[in-house]
């Protein structure tokens, strides 16, 4: 599960929106694996999981489904994006169980015994951390990755990961506890590159939500609420707008860009928060 274990060192897991279908999901998590700087040149990702899934369901049963595309060349690392729907996902798996956890890789051609390893061990660990009851009910995407980290450290030893796995793991509940800085979008400013942020979902005033912008497709939005997602996605300068950095409006809504992640190809995931334009300033420090 070491592929597991650096997706999650480099933020690559995601809270799915609720109520997505199969092919949203699939469509996301690909767009991640294509903005990753190590995949080969000339792979077609979302055509080549469309087509593979229609050959064959990639839901091993038990909640989980992991997809994958295989590279034409040998060398490089099995590298992965992880998706978490408390919802589930209607995935068609043979066992007809809804998805609550979708792991999509990227497979070189020397790497292909290391995935199936990898699978096999992820089902062992699941089956000895008590299935997937606990992360299905999990409360937020933070519980999802200590979760995660649990099934790692039960199956990769002592040494060497496990401590990797026990020293993000404290690093999370750490952040978890720690007194939140309040948030003011008159001065905020894009970051500088770091980690995949996961999306969030509506509390309250305050939506903080990502976009992934991959042209030529069009920008993508990540969040908890679907009625935000639509809303969103709907306007035709959305990439325009946030490649600006400057406040715009949707709706009866504000939305301030706080952060970015270039790659490359031109792909740029967004972090965001929107409020209501009649909200004030200071009810984003209750985020």
């Amino acid at each position: 599960m070491r592929s597991i274990l650096t997706a999650l060192q480099d933020g690559r897991l995601f809270e799915l929106p609720e109520g997505a279908s199969k092919e949203r999901v699939l469509g996301f998590l690909a767009r991640i694996l294509d903005a990753n700087p190590n995949i080969e040149a000339g792979i077609e990702v979302i055509e080549e999981i469309t087509l593979r899934e229609k050959e064959c369901n990639t839901g091993i049963g038990m909640g989980v489904a992991v997809p994958h595309v295989r590279a034409h060349r040998e060398e490089g690392e099995l590298f992965c994006a992880i998706g978490w729907s408390s919802q589930g996902i209607a995935y068609d798996a043979p066992d007809g169980i809804a998805v609550h956890l979708v792991v999509m890789y990227y497979i070189p051609g020397s790497q292909k015994n290391v995935y199936l390893k990898e699978v096999s061990t992820l089902v062992k660990a699941m089956r000895k951390s008590g299935g997937m009851e606990p992360i299905a009910k999990a409360p937020d995407l933070n519980a999802v990755r200590n979760l995660l980290l649990d099934w790692v450290s039960s199956v990769l030893g002592d040494a060497g990961p496990e401590s990797v796995a026990r020293m993000i793991k404290l690093e999370v509940r750490q952040s978890q506890t720690a007194e939140p800085v309040p948030v003011h979008p008159q001065v905020a400013a894009p970051a500088a590159p770091g980690p995949l942020p996961a999306a969030l979902a509506i509390d309250g005033h305050v939506a903080i939500f990502s976009v992934l912008v991959a042209p030529p497709s069009s920008p993508f939005v990540l969040a908890a609420d679907a009625g935000l997602v639509a809303a969103i996605e709907k306007d035709a300068g959305l990439a325009q707008s946030l490649a600006v950095a400057a406040p715009f409006s949707y709706g009866r809504q504000r939305v301030f860009v706080t952060g970015l992640t270039a790659y490359s190809g031109g792909r740029i995931l967004y972090q965001c928060v929107a409020i209501p334009d009649n909200a004030p300033i200071s009810d984003l420090s209750k985020t």
